[in-house]
């Protein structure tokens, strides 16, 4: 009877496994391949477009607004809703703007705000990103098919250590290549015990990528995490409001030594600053600290930094660090890179164990039915 039972539940997680690969597992391979790209999106956009990084200098000399204006002046009409500076290392000045053909992206020599080149979410890197985070379908909740992909390819993952587990344990070649086993087939068990971790880890943090507000909430549910920014709103009132530069000097006012890395500015009449720093002594490799700063009243309204974030705020951060493996420098990075060749590799290997299966079938039925 318990032997019944185990050949029963056997027998369903092999189906689990089997369509979850064969279905969301084809989405978490393209999803891999692009995370791929994007691990060095940097060098690979640097490549493909060389002139967007010639920069004369590193330190950005300039009034914040200047580089709005001469951005909004490259592609008249668009408006600029975030500028991102150098921060670890000498990069151009990057404007992202809106305007009547989508989200493009202007950049800006940083010493001089000279217009280097005008790019656009068909660019590969661009264009990447988005399919990365949304398969190109973000007004269609493209983010939470994304996490969806995410919980499939963590219980795949964790499916297939239960499947491939030897009924007489692991011994002393459990953990290689086996005898008598096809290529494609040890090449998917090997691969998946070895990585397994690191898929679930890319899976996991890709959950909370996709489903950005349940994972907050179930995430404050056990540790304390700051309130959400997106519900921030200016005061009522008419008037108009301060620009970028005077938000960014009350911003740094109560941070000694810190630089401005990015400034995004107010969306609608009630919008408001955010911006964010890097600290004196932060070496994480997203910079931590963000205050949000009301146009029309001049004050602070919100601040996310060491002094007020909860144990909830750094797991949260250390999720979109993780994913990336930008928390570790360039071998993390090297690491993610392979974890995102992991999903193609056992959907291929995986598919050709399943095909061979259903020939070795159709071969048996055919036999059974000639005599």
């Amino acid at each position: 009877m318990r032997r019944t039972r185990r050949f029963v539940l056997r027998n369903a997680w092999v189906q689990i496994h089997l369509w979850l690969g064969l279905s969301l597992g084809l989405i978490g391979a393209f999803l891999g391949l692009s995370g791929c790209v994007l691990v060095y999106d940097h060098a690979v956009d640097a490549y493909l477009h060389p002139s967007r990084y010639a920069i004369s200098g590193a330190q950005a000399a300039l009034p914040i607004a200047e580089y709005a204006q001469r951005a909004e002046a490259a592609l008249g009409g668009a408006r600029v809703f975030a500028l991102r500076f150098a921060d670890v290392q000498a990069e151009p000045v990057v404007a992202i703007l809106r305007g009547d053909g989508g989200m493009q992206r202007v950049y800006l020599d940083p010493p001089t705000a000279r217009v280097l080149d005008v790019g656009s979410g068909g660019d590969l890197v661009a264009w990447l990103h988005q399919f990365h985070e949304s398969l190109n379908l973000r007004d269609f909740g493209g983010r939470s098919i994304v996490g969806v992909v995410g919980i499939a390819m963590l219980v795949s993952a964790l499916s297939g250590i239960y499947l491939w587990w030897p009924a007489n344990g692991i011994g002393r070649t459990g953990l290689g290549f086996r005898r008598g086993l096809a290529l494609h087939r040890n090449l998917h068990y090997t691969i998946g015990i070895f990585g397994v971790m690191l898929l679930a880890m890319l899976s996991f943090t890709g959950m909370f990528l996709g489903f950005p507000d349940p994972g907050r909430a179930l995430v404050g549910a056990m540790a304390k995490v700051s309130a959400a920014p997106r519900g921030l709103q200016s005061a009522e009132g008419a008037g108009r409001g301060i620009g970028p530069d005077e938000a960014a000097a009350i911003a740094l006012a109560d941070y000694a030594d810190a630089t401005v890395t990015s400034v995004g500015f107010p969306a609608g009449p009630r919008g408001v600053y955010r911006v964010s720093l890097r600290e004196r002594g932060d070496t994480q490799a997203r910079p931590g600290t963000v205050v949000f700063i009301d146009p029309r009243t001049r004050s602070v309204i919100a601040r996310n930094d060491r002094t007020s974030r909860g144990g909830g705020d750094t797991f949260l951060a250390w999720q979109r660090m993780l994913h990336e493996g930008s928390v570790f420098g360039g071998l993390g990075r090297f690491v993610v890179f392979l974890g995102g060749l992991m999903p193609a590799v056992l959907v291929v290997t995986g598919l050709l164990m399943w095909l061979r299966q259903r020939r070795r079938r159709s071969t048996s039925t055919a036999a059974v039915g000639s005599t």
